[in-house]
């Protein structure tokens, strides 16, 4: 059986349990942004015991030519190229599945 990451209450206050290639909407507290608490998108790559690794996404296109676009259910969100720590408290709600996750993996190695 596996080990569950997330508490009870974790659980609750989310309404489910992350996964690793999963777009969700954050609160903007944990992801030391100017904007403070605007809630953004970020990809899920990673799961820790408190919560995840995130990369946090923008609705404005980097001007890198390598900027990778994420399709969600919220719309089309571009990659930052920070990976940060944040609590489980601070996952609001899935956007669903990233499609090209598996694929992007495999480019980012």
């Amino acid at each position: 059986m596996r080990k569950r990451k997330f508490s009870d209450e974790d659980l609750a206050s989310i309404g489910g349990e992350p996964a690793v290639g999963e777009v969700w909407w954050c609160r903007g507290d944990s992801l030391r942004f100017a904007d403070g608490g605007k809630v953004r998108p970020v990809l899920i790559v990673e799961l820790t015991s408190t919560g995840a690794i995130v990369i946090p996404m923008t609705t404005r296109k980097p001007l890198s030519i390598t900027a990778v676009a994420v399709g969600h259910q919220g719309g089309q969100s571009w990659l930052t190229s920070t990976e940060i720590a944040v609590p489980a408290v601070d996952l609001v709600s899935s956007l669903g599945r990233w499609n090209g996750f598996d694929a992007w993996c495999l480019t980012r190695r």
